[in-house]
């Protein structure tokens, strides 16, 4: 129902003012009582909602909530329905909800915190004594009136599971919110008793504590297996001025078992209360509890989460040590890319890496302030993952590109060449602690080379990046990316990456993290027993560590150390007191350039397309240049968008919580596939959807879709992508399932008239162009780099007339090129070069129609800060 209809429909009893807001089961209205001549909140049910319940159900049960007169529970003043729009009304409050300065504070007051949970437990009491469950405890239901707790929406929640039942399924909204879902809430359970109220409020007491719940993650799956399967962290060990009894207390209302938390919510008020702490009253089992291995299936009640989550998890006592985090130094402040800290063992120098994407060489520059120094010499090769060795004395990188492995004394010099690129290119590399040994990984192979010497070993079939050797000399732990990316040149992916550990004896690795989350940069605490990493497994990057025992497992569950750093990469001092990580913060739209017969466009032709603080990575313009598809993390996670050429605002095609990659539309404009890393996966995965018609997205299933850049086959009933070194083909009969098959011949980037395919995929090359014919036969060299100087042909698109071919390269000067080229032969055009070096397109991929090129042009910025760690 429209505001208008709302307000003429309740106009004999409220004057409906504005809308206050909107919630998963309610919109929110401001409203002027005509008859009391006094405020109030009109809460109007979603249609959908009171469509499945029922209105006459739901209204009849609602009134059991009218009954409850407490002075911290919201009073229900009104119910009914007009024209099928069901809405409630109770008093509106002059001031915030507990969810308003959680979000302003971040963390409370102790003695405001205790006494808000003490409130609503006594609220909860009462309630309870009248056998109301709430259901829905949450900071956004606990209202401040004068600074003191007011409880809305009791029994909201109940009245809807009683009426709409299974039924809820179909309006895609849970009952309860998983943050402060109970276990056996999470479990689809429908005879809840007062105990979940009381977890729930335990939840959020933590949350006024510490400034986060007890368990978070990036989707409601993840935070279900939290639910179920961890324990959460200590609240002294984050706030150490919290009193243990009442840390004691929250963490009883927190037990996994109902029978092990408070019997009522009285109990828990009485348990943190002042008087618990003097007399010892109460002392939770929590330190003595046996510890318990969990295996539990889930299943999200109202079916807004389904999964199963089996563990056997090591869970800490308390007197195990944590680390939080203290003081925070910043490092570097200039413009454009500082990355890749390494600090020294001391603590008291960093090595970073610092440029631009295309120019980047290592600085050396102290901890606690002054001026920064180039370590090796100018070069338009890329230099990255500079490592101290042992001893502090010299320092080994990669250069040119990620090619060789060089030492470089930390006073300035000529760099010394120890491991070449004439067997391929080195992607990481790592110091043995003895300083005498290392590491490093070729193609998919983990080596050991011992410097005196030069022998090599072959270690592990390993495809990795970003190694880091134990400081005991026993293991190895590398980061497994899922589709392997140099880091420098595509710092904004967040594919899926796992820590496996290696032993340096030989012998298997084994993952110590999940591989469908992005676990990174690696790096061992002092004693070789704990391993920081980078992760996004809870939203944005930040540090975690876990246990490592010593046969390299996984000792424990992962412990999270910052909140909402958005983290790159770390490194950790010798004496594990100082740890130095960078933020990068890229940015990046799409603009146009003109295709213009024998002109060269420029920086100052080109027209800026997309618009915000976003990141696209990718995009394709539909044949008739009038529509743009293209990927964005604009609302949190990559999505596609839609957007029509010569407007602003974009449609979103996909939104969930998953990030989506790669979006192409149909030959035809009915179907859009695209890519995306869904958790719990194990592997990238293609989908279809449909355009018009309706219909569910289809997933088109494989153990091999590594997820790159699917395509349409030229009749647009097909879907390709790489599989390996193959070809996978998927076909469908009708709307039935997809069939995938894997060929060794391989075809990408089909001509619009489906005649011609090319040897290079989207966002790829290998400097040179070749065309294939539908029919068979042998390729058709168009362009082959003979020299240096030639470009190097990359992201060969087709234009719109199937007869010409449009590539990108860049100069020496690292401007971002772009060429034609005619399937009838000659040599490649230069059709557009951006000459600004300000505003550069680093990305291979981009898109056109013929008539116009569609890129990305990239604001990247990264800065470095060291962070003292704290053990207790």
């Amino acid at each position: 129902m429209t505001f208008d209809r709302l307000a003429a429909a309740l106009s004999n009893r409220y004057r409906i003012e504005r809308e206050l807001g909107a919630g998963g089961m309610a919109t929110v209205y401001l409203a002027h009582d005509i008859k009391h001549d006094r405020k109030v909140a009109v809460k109007v049910l979603r249609p959908e909602l009171a469509a499945v319940i029922g209105a006459k159900r739901f209204l009849a049960e609602i009134k059991t909530t009218a009954n409850l007169q407490h002075p911290h529970i919201l009073a229900l003043f009104d119910s009914g329905q007009v024209d099928g729009t069901v809405f409630y009304v109770m008093p509106f409050v002059e001031g915030e909800s507990l969810r308003d300065r959680i979000t302003r504070e971040k963390q409370l007051p102790i003695d405001d915190a205790l006494r808000i949970a003490r409130e609503v437990a006594d609220a909860l009491q009462y309630a309870h004594e009248h056998a109301v469950i709430h259901r829905d405890i949450k900071p956004e239901n606990i209202l401040l009136h004068g600074g003191h707790a007011l409880v809305a929406d009791f029994g909201i929640a109940l009245a809807a599971s009683k009426t709409g039942g299974s039924r809820m399924t179909e309006t895609g909204m849970s009952l309860g919110t998983p943050h402060y879902m109970s276990p056996e809430q999470a479990m689809g359970e429908r005879d809840l008793d007062a105990r979940t109220d009381i977890y729930a409020l335990g939840c959020v007491t933590y949350e006024m504590l510490v400034g986060d719940p007890p368990f978070t993650a990036s989707t409601a799956q993840g935070i279900v297996a939290k639910v179920m399967t961890e324990r959460p962290s200590s609240i002294i060990a984050r706030r150490d001025r919290v009193p243990e009894h009442v840390e004691d207390a929250v963490l009883t209302a927190l037990q996994k078992l109902p029978a092990d938390r408070f019997a009522t919510a009285q109990a828990f008020a009485e348990a943190l209360s002042p008087q618990t702490r003097l007399t010892g009253s109460h002392r939770t089992a929590r330190i003595a509890a046996p510890r318990r291995t969990l295996t539990v299936p889930i299943a999200l009640a109202a079916g807004a989460v389904l999964g199963l989550v089996a563990g056997a998890l090591y869970r800490s006592s308390r007197h195990e040590k944590t680390v939080t985090t203290g003081a925070i130094v910043r490092v570097t402040t200039d413009d454009g890319l500082e990355v890749q800290p390494a600090i020294s063992p001391d603590g008291k120098m960093m090595v970073y890496a610092g440029g631009t994407t295309l120019h980047v060489r290592l600085y050396l520059r102290p901890v606690d302030g002054g001026h920064a120094v180039p370590l090796t010499k100018e070069t338009p090769e890329q230099q990255e993952e500079a490592q101290w060795s042992p001893n502090g004395t010299s320092v080994l990188f990669l250069a040119r590109g990620g090619v060789d492995t060089v030492a470089v004394g930390v006073g300035g010099g000529t760099a010394v060449t120890l491991i070449d690129s004439t067997k391929g290119r080195v992607n990481t590399a790592t110091w043995a602690p003895d300083g005498h040994q290392i590491a490093y990984v070729r193609n998919d192979s983990l080596f050991v080379y011992t410097i005196a010497n030069g022998d090599t070993r072959f270690l592990a079939k390993q495809p990795a990046k970003e190694c880091a050797w134990s400081p005991d000399g026993d293991l190895i732990a590398c980061t497994q990316p899922r589709d392997f990316a140099r880091v420098l040149l595509n710092m904004g992916n967040t594919g899926p990456s796992a820590i496996m550990v290696t032993r340096a004896s030989g012998g298997a690795s084994i993952a110590v993290t999940d591989s469908v989350t992005l676990n990174t940069s690696p790096v061992w605490a002092p004693d070789g027993r704990r391993l920081y990493f980078i992760s996004n497994r809870d939203g944005q990057r930040d540090i975690y560590y876990t246990a490592i025992g010593g046969d390299g497992r996984a000792n424990g569950a992962i412990q999270r150390l910052t909140t909402a750093l958005n983290a790159a990469s770390i490194s950790l001092s010798r004496d594990g007191h100082r740890l130095a990580y960078s933020v990068y913060t890229p940015q990046a739209n799409l603009w146009s350039l003109p295709i213009v017969p024998n002109v060269v466009a420029t920086s100052s032709m080109a027209t800026q397309v997309t618009f915000g603080h976003q990141q696209v990575e990718s995009s394709t313009v539909t044949s008739d240049g009038k529509t743009i598809y293209y990927d964005s993390e604009r609302n949190g996670s990559s999505d596609i968008w839609r957007l029509n050429v010569g407007e602003r605002e974009p449609e979103a095609m996909t939104t969930d919580a998953a990030d989506e990659f790669g979006g192409v539309l149909s030959p035809d404009g009915r179907r859009l596939t695209f890519y995306s890393y869904p958790e719990g996966s194990g592997h990238g995965v293609i989908w279809v959807k449909p355009m018009v018609g309706g219909g569910p997205t289809q997933r088109v299933n494989s153990s091999e879709s590594y997820g790159l850049w699917p395509e349409w086959t030229p009749d647009g009933t097909g879907v390709t992508w790489g599989c390996g070194l193959r070809q996978c083909v998927a076909t469908q009969d009708n709307a039935g399932p997809w069939h995938v098959e894997k060929r060794a011949e391989q075809r990408w980037n089909w001509s619009p008239d489906g005649q011609w395919s090319t040897n290079q995929r989207r966002g790829t090359g290998d400097g040179t162009v070749s065309i294939y014919p539908k029919a068979g036969g042998p390729a058709k060299m168009l362009y082959v780099r003979t020299a240096a100087a030639d470009p190097m042909a990359t992201g060969v698109q087709w234009g719109a007339d199937s007869r010409t071919l449009y590539f990108r390269s860049r100069d020496a000067g690292g401007h971002a090129l772009f060429w034609s080229l005619s399937i009838d032969g000659g040599s490649p055009r230069l059709i557009a070069r951006l000459d600004d070096l300000s505003r550069q397109s680093f990305r291979n991929d981009f898109s056109t129609d013929g008539r116009h090129l569609y890129f990305g042009i990239n604001d990247r910025q990264s800065d470095i800060s060291v962070v003292e760690l704290i053990e207790r």
